[in-house]
């Protein structure tokens, strides 16, 4: 979901959660870390993969106010293709993901 009036990074707006692991010209390695209850403002994200090691279930909200209900499954691989916008919340179990923003990807 691209947005234009852009939400700060991720790494900005939840350091406490979102830890830079690596960063070169072409990536940003994260690993997002939360236990359940944990919630967060609006942030970006950068077109990446996403791998995620724990499991959980979030709420995301988007930019117009819609939700989503999101489950994390240990092991599995999303590609997202765009940059976007959003905030959650841990409604149950653990946060454990490593993001992969490609850089070169970015609109």
């Amino acid at each position: 979901m691209t947005n234009t009036a852009q939400a700060q990074h991720a790494t900005i707006v939840d350091p406490d959660c979102h830890e830079i692991l690596f960063e070169n010209e072409h990536v940003r390695v994260i690993q997002a870390r939360a236990s359940q209850g944990w919630k967060n403002d609006m942030h970006s994200h950068a077109p990446m993969v996403v791998v995620n090691l724990g499991s959980g279930r979030q709420k995301v909200t988007w930019p117009d106010g819609t939700t989503s209900l999101v489950d994390l499954n240990p092991g599995a691989v999303v590609w997202q293709d765009t940059s976007f916008d959003h905030s959650w919340e841990l409604l149950a179990g653990d946060v454990n993901v490593v993001l992969v923003e490609v850089k070169s990807a970015e609109d």
